[in-house]
C-alpha cells in the first residue's frame, strides 16, 4: 500500500512539471534572400542590411517586455535612390501573452516608403520601388485557434501580400492574401507543428506616399496574428514525460511488490 501510495504523490508531482502548451516567435528572412528587402530606381537595385535585434536575440520578439515588448526586428534602413530620394525598410513588432491565459498575441509593423529632400522635384510616375519582406516562424505545441488581423496598406499603390502556411507532412496554405490592396481577417484552427506567415510589403508610387497617409509619414502598416488556446495537444506518437514516468514508476512499484513477496 505504500508503495503505491509512493507512485501516486511521484505521478502527482510530474503531473504539475508535464509541457504545457506553448508557441514560439522568429522572424526569419525567406528561403534564398540575405536581406529583408530591396529598392530600386530603373535597372539599378539595391539590398538593405539583415535582420538584427540585438536586445532579445535576432528576430525574437520578447513576451511583455519593456516598452510594451517592442522591437525593431528590422531596424529602420534606407539607400539613396538618386540624389532627392531614399528608400526605407523595416519592422517592428511585439508580442503579448495574456495573463493567467496560455494565448498568445503577435503584433508586427512593416515600413516600405520613400524619404525626399525636394518635395517639388519629384516627378509623378518615376520608376521608384521599395519592397520589405521576411516571415515569422512558429513552433507550436498545443491546439488554437488562430486569426490574422491584416490592415489596408497606408499608401496608395503600395501593396502588401501574405501567406499563412503549415510546414512539413502534411503541409498546406492555411490563408493568403495574393492582391495585397485590402485588409482581410482570416481564421481557423491548428494543432501542434511548424507554420510561417509571409509577407511582402511593396511600395512603389512615388508620388503618392508624399500625399498621405496623414499623421503617419512612413506608412506603418499592421499584420498581427493571434492564437487562442483550446487544448494540449495528445495526439503525438512520441511519449511525453510524464508518461514515460508513468510507465517507469510502474514497473518500479512492481519490483518491489514482487520482492516484498519473496521475503
Amino acid at each position: 500500500m505504500r508503495v503505491i501510495l509512493f507512485c501516486l504523490i511521484m505521478l502527482g508531482g510530474l503531473s504539475q512539471s508535464a509541457n504545457a502548451a506553448t508557441i514560439s516567435a522568429v522572424l526569419n528572412l525567406n528561403t534564398g534572400a540575405s536581406n529583408p528587402g530591396q529598392a530600386s530606381y530603373g535597372p539599378t537595385v539595391q539590398d538593405f542590411g539583415a535582420i538584427v535585434d540585438a536586445g532579445s536575440g535576432v528576430g525574437v520578439p520578447p513576451s511583455n517586455g519593456v516598452n510594451g515588448g517592442v522591437v525593431s526586428l528590422i531596424p529602420d534602413a534606407f539607400v539613396s535612390l538618386d540624389a532627392n530620394t531614399k528608400a526605407h525598410v523595416g519592422a517592428d513588432a511585439r508580442r503579448l501573452d495574456p495573463a493567467s491565459t496560455q494565448n498568445v498575441q503577435i503584433y508586427l509593423t512593416t515600413y516600405a516608403y520613400f524619404q525626399v529632400v525636394d518635395a517639388n522635384a519629384v516627378t509623378s510616375g518615376a520608376d521608384y520601388s521599395v519592397t520589405n519582406r521576411a516571415h515569422w516562424d512558429f513552433q507550436v505545441n498545443g491546439n488554437y485557434n488562430w486569426s490574422i488581423s491584416d490592415q489596408i496598406p497606408q499608401f496608395t499603390g503600395a501593396k502588401r501580400t501574405f501567406s499563412f502556411e503549415k510546414i512539413g507532412a502534411g503541409g498546406s496554405v492555411l490563408a493568403s492574401d495574393n492582391v495585397g490592396s485590402g485588409g482581410t481577417n482570416p481564421s481557423g484552427t491548428l494543432g501542434s507543428g511548424t507554420y510561417r506567415l509571409f509577407y511582402t510589403h511593396t511600395n512603389s508610387d512615388y508620388a503618392g506616399t508624399l500625399l498621405d497617409p496623414t499623421g503617419n509619414p512612413r506608412g506603418s502598416t499592421n499584420l498581427n496574428i493571434f492564437f487562442t488556446f483550446q487544448s494540449e495537444d495528445s495526439s503525438g506518437v512520441v511519449p511525453e514525460p510524464t508518461s514515460v514516468a508513468v510507465f517507469g514508476l510502474l514497473g518500479i512499484g512492481s519490483a518491489i511488490a514482487k520482492w516484498r513477496r519473496k521475503k
